[in-house]
């Protein structure tokens, strides 16, 4: 008797099993979906960013101009970028916004927002000065907007990429930046 009743418990306890482990399977990937940190299958060449590789991923894109801050919320990506002298040309500056954008949308696929920021830093004076800032948007983003920024070269950016990508332009900018 006492064998059978082990033999039942061992079928009864791995029928339990069958049920229930799919169910707390389940039960993570609602938690974790509700954290926002969910891995799905997005394809090569995509990088799901978070808070462990931000600082990886983003210190490997081959930029001209160095991150001074970044921050990643619930899909959003801030990121500064310092200007530090003035040998760099407004061409330099919208490439590496294009290559910033290029990075959070076609190489990411859980970049819904970036905002961007060019920052003027002078190191003798301990002074920092916004040139120019974006509130860039997944479902705003199109192609054809990013090879315009890309190939905007030295002048004023066009109406409609900065409607697009909503970049405002200070006067800093304009006064060191474009205006001859």
């Amino acid at each position: 008797m006492n064998r059978g009743w082990w033999v039942g418990a061992v079928l009864l306890l791995s029928a339990a099993s069958a049920v229930i482990l799919p169910k707390l399977a389940d039960l993570d990937y609602v938690l974790r979906s509700e954290n926002g940190a969910v891995e799905t299958f997005v394809g090569a060449g995509h990088t799901m960013l978070s808070e462990d590789n931000m600082v990886d991923i983003l210190g490997a894109l081959p930029l001209k101009l160095p991150i001074g801050s970044a921050g990643w919320k619930d899909g959003v990506l801030s990121l500064d970028l310092k200007v530090t002298n003035n040998d760099l040309d407004p061409e330099a500056i919208y490439k590496d916004m294009a290559k910033v954008i290029s990075f959070s949308f076609q190489d990411t696929a859980n970049v819904n927002q970036l905002l961007l920021r060019i920052i003027a830093e002078d190191k003798w004076l301990g002074s920092r000065r916004l040139l120019l800032a974006g509130d860039i948007r997944r479902e705003e983003w199109t192609q054809e907007l990013q090879e315009e920024l890309d190939l905007a070269g030295n002048s004023l950016l066009p109406g409609r990429v900065k409607a697009g990508f909503r970049i405002s332009e200070s006067d800093l900018w304009e006064k060191q930046f474009i205006t001859p």
